[in-house]
């Protein structure tokens, strides 16, 4: 087995086999001699020297980048976005200009103190921006050290926290959960997704990421059958609906769709209608509410697609009342025994579990939950499981090139 020493799990690349769970323990030691030790040397340095005028690009557009524009504004100085494709159209994002790839090298060769921000989502854009700065010698980091190496925490939305501090306190924890799960690859998704909150590469998920299209309905954990009945917390536009049509050959018996935001709503009802006539009209029911653990009101920011969530104190306030949405509880919307509760609910999983526990005693369904919102889910969500259900069976995948859709299942 392989000597995990900083650069193996700052790299992971080259280490060839090697026992996930030492790997894990031995990022969790290097986080507690220094939580700095995954950020390049270089980039500690450029920030330790130039403070808030540390000069930082963009490389990539995405939702990590938006987020990083406006929480480093007290940090350093963002100046440009590179997209070669947005680069010659006159467009910014979030108030800052694209520029091409060949601007940034000549920005670069004026300044050997520019930092370069690789925050692509995917696999592909992020490798040709890590070589473009690797072969001509510019500073680098990704969204996960730039965040800890600014420890921009206070200032970032729960979905984009880096969980460094909560996998060291609370390591024992998640060993027992390994020691939990009901299959080998869970335990392997579990350790790796964890390092790669300790280390900040994405190499550690990406050899046990799945893809996107195998969310909830291909775990491989077990199989949809006829008369399966689905509450589809986080409905979004319908794909966790159609995709329980297409794991069912159609051969579903019912959906409840639980969607607060107004855009998406929209969306859904023009769903519907597109089955108006066939035998699928009479299967699903659209609710335009949030769920938690009981019944009230909440600021919510209506987004569309995956975006729209529940505002944090701290926003509540300036949310107009019109943007309020009704929280119901699960127990109380579903009319049925469901054998399925899917939750993608930005953060608000447990208390919406929390919601659902007569309906979760009662007709113990199959539990599909989003567990990479907030730092401390893949902990908290199973333990809470445990009081109520601890019968389950928990695994673990991990379902994109990125960060997100880490999904627990209880079967």
């Amino acid at each position: 087995m392989p000597s995990f020493q900083s650069d193996t799990i700052t790299s992971r690349l080259g280490l060839g086999a090697f026992e996930p769970e030492q790997a894990f323990l031995a990022a969790v030691e290097l986080y507690r001699q220094d939580p700095l030790f995954a950020v390049p040397a270089r980039v500690r340095d450029i920030l330790a020297r130039r403070g808030a005028d540390a000069p930082i690009v963009l490389l990539g557009r995405s939702d990590f980048g938006g987020n990083l524009i406006h929480a480093l504004r007290e940090k350093a100085r963002v100046l440009f976005v590179v997209d070669d494709f947005r680069a010659h159209r006159g467009q910014q994002f979030h108030g800052l200009d694209y520029i091409s790839s060949d601007r940034f090298l000549e920005m670069a060769r004026q300044d050997p103190d520019l930092i370069g921000v690789n925050a692509c989502r995917f696999d592909y854009s992020r490798r040709f921006f890590d070589g473009l700065c690797r072969d001509r010698g510019i500073a680098l980091a990704n969204f996960e050290q730039i965040v800890r190496a600014c420890d921009l925490n206070e200032v970032l939305d729960h979905r984009v926290h880096d969980w460094g501090g909560v996998i060291a306190s609370r390591t024992a924890q998640y060993q027992q959960l390994a020691a939990r799960m009901a299959d080998p690859y869970s335990v392997e998704t579990l350790y790796s997704v964890l390092t790669f909150h300790l280390s900040g590469n994405p190499e550690w998920f990406l050899n046990v990421a799945r893809p996107y299209s195998t969310l909830y309905v291909r775990s491989g954990l077990f199989a949809f059958d006829s008369g399966e009945k689905m509450v589809d917390c986080g409905a979004s536009i319908g794909e966790s609906t159609t995709a329980l049509m297409h794991a069912t050959e159609g051969s579903f018996a019912r959906s409840w769709m639980i969607e607060p935001d107004r855009i998406n709503v929209a969306t859904l009802q023009g769903f519907i209608r597109k089955y108006a006539d066939t035998a699928h009209a009479a299967k699903m029911s659209l609710h335009a509410v949030a769920v938690g653990e009981e019944r009230a009101r909440a600021p919510f920011e209506h987004l569309g697609h995956h975006g729209g969530s529940v505002l944090p104190p701290t926003r509540a306030d300036a949310c107009p009342e019109a943007d309020y949405v009704a929280v119901e509880r699960i127990d109380d919307i579903v009319d049925d025994a469901p054998t399925i509760i899917k939750m993608d609910i930005e953060g608000f999983e447990l208390p919406a579990l929390k919601g659902a526990e007569r309906t979760i005693r009662a007709a113990r369904p199959k539990l599909l939950v989003s567990a990479y919102h907030r730092s401390t889910d893949l902990l908290d969500i199973p333990a809470w499981i445990d009081t109520i259900a601890p019968d389950y069976r928990i695994g673990l995948r991990h379902h994109t090139e990125d960060r997100w859709d880490t999904c627990l299942y209880f079967y």
